[in-house]
């Protein structure tokens, strides 16, 4: 019996050590559950509320949609790191990336934490809800993947 050698290929890339992160599922659902609520209970308000409920459903269950789509959010492995987002798909080397970093900030007593990727000439950034954990974890983890500079 004869084995395809594509097929082999993408099994060793599938077994290659590699992290990924996504939005947590269980609050995508919760996004989910709460647009088909907001949508239901359209329909028994007054018309500017039917519109806002509708509106608010809309956005709830986009935002939901693209948390399902656009998954894993970031992948990295020996070969770089890859990106899917609503706005952006794309694989990055790693001799495209200057840095991978956890942007720490304190703003009237909240901190903020987001991940950047810089290419140089672009700046990714992602959220902790978009990847689903701690963007500090998450930057010592795909560095982790980097070769020596």
């Amino acid at each position: 019996m004869d084995q395809d050698p594509n097929a082999v290929t993408d099994e060793a890339a599938r077994r290659r050590p590699h992290v990924q992160f996504a939005p947590d599922l269980r609050l995508s659902v919760a996004l989910a559950l709460a647009g088909l609520l907001c949508a239901g209970a359209s329909i028994a308000t007054d018309a500017a509320g039917r519109l806002l409920l509708i509106a608010a459903a809309l956005m709830l269950l986009g935002i939901a949609a693209c948390d399902l789509i656009f998954r894993p959010r970031l992948q990295a492995d020996a070969d770089g790191v890859t990106i899917r987002s609503p706005m952006q798909r794309t694989h990055l080397g790693w001799d495209q990336i200057e840095q991978v970093r956890a942007d720490v900030r304190t703003r009237h007593g909240l901190r903020s934490v987001s991940l950047e990727i810089d290419t140089g000439d672009d700046l990714v950034v992602l959220s902790r809800r978009g990847l689903g954990t701690d963007p500090e974890r998450v930057a010592a983890l795909v560095n982790a993947f980097a070769p020596s500079r």
